[in-house]
């Protein structure tokens, strides 16, 4: 299993994009989830930077409602979809 971690509250890593919220991408086997989503588009282009492919994602799961989780649920289509 695989958690690629495409958001959150600090970086260490120069490109990488920080906001406060939280958003993983979990690979297990042949599944890719998208847990949670931020609270804007940074997630897709930490996604795209680290060289992951948002448009292989099976599910998405909201953990909930609250902005910083939530928030770049929007921009899944366009990002990952152009």
């Amino acid at each position: 299993m695989l958690v690629h971690i495409l958001s959150d509250n600090i970086v260490q890593k120069r490109g990488i994009l920080a906001e406060h919220g939280l958003s993983l991408l979990i690979e297990h086997e042949k599944t890719r989830i998208l847990f949670d989503t931020g609270q804007s588009d940074i997630y897709c282009r930490n996604a795209a930077a680290m060289g992951l492919d948002l448009k292989k994602t099976d599910a998405i799961v909201i953990s909930h409602g609250h902005y910083d989780h939530c928030g770049g649920l929007p921009f899944f289509p366009d990002a990952a979809f152009p």
